[in-house]
């Protein structure tokens, strides 16, 4: 069949490949370019080659909260202690700092190790997490009911079998504890429960922003 003449075109999505692998791509022709809407990044994401790390496994499920009660939490670790007991095992959280930057986060576990673990939040509601020989990045999805928010997970992995299911069984379990306390949290904000308050400029530094 031919194509008609006055059938709109399709038009290729503008896209950047960082020099470690990684593929940015936009919808939307007046987006800027990368490296505008992303200073400082690609000299982070210089320290992983990502090309070896293959992907594994994908999931998707919805919670009750508002997608921004699960970016507030991701963007601070004060809770960490109390709800990431094994993580905290690695990742102190009286360490644990938020540097941010134009459009993205990048978290630091422990300032003695800068390179221990690549973590990052990308405006609006992306993230990547570099650690224990392997990489996840979720994406935080509203939905038409403010109340419920649908995660998206991708996993990738150096390691198949027990190694990559031990990895897999470890970083999951940090998110049903956050997919745990963000329910918690948005019931209590529809109950009115919490008011607001001041944040801690060193340690919810990340939520200001």
């Amino acid at each position: 069949m031919r194509r008609s003449d006055k059938e709109p075109q399709e038009k290729p999505h503008r896209f950047h490949i960082t020099s470690t692998g990684l593929v940015f791509t936009t919808v939307s022709d007046d987006a800027p370019s990368f490296d505008k809407f992303f200073p400082d990044l690609e000299p982070l994401l210089s320290k992983v080659d990502f090309t070896r790390l293959p992907y594994k496994r994908s999931i998707s499920y919805e919670g009750r909260f508002n997608w921004k009660t699960m970016v507030d939490g991701y963007q601070e670790c004060l809770h960490c202690q109390y709800t990431h007991p094994s993580f905290s095992v690695y990742y102190p959280p009286t360490t644990y700092m938020v540097h941010n930057h134009k459009n993205f986060s990048q978290h630091i576990a422990d300032p003695n190790k800068a390179d221990d673990g690549l973590f990052l939040y990308f405006f609006p509601n992306c993230t990547l997490n570099v650690y224990g020989g392997g990489m996840s990045s979720f994406r935080v999805c509203p939905t038409e009911d403010p109340t419920v928010t649908r995660m998206e997970f991708d996993y990738y992995h150096m390691e198949s079998g027990d190694k990559f299911e031990d990895y897999y069984k470890f970083v999951r379990q940090v998110a049903l504890e956050d997919f745990e306390l963000c329910e918690k949290a948005q019931h209590n904000l529809g109950m009115g429960i919490y008011t607001e308050g001041i944040l801690n400029p060193e340690k919810e530094n990340g939520v200001s922003r």
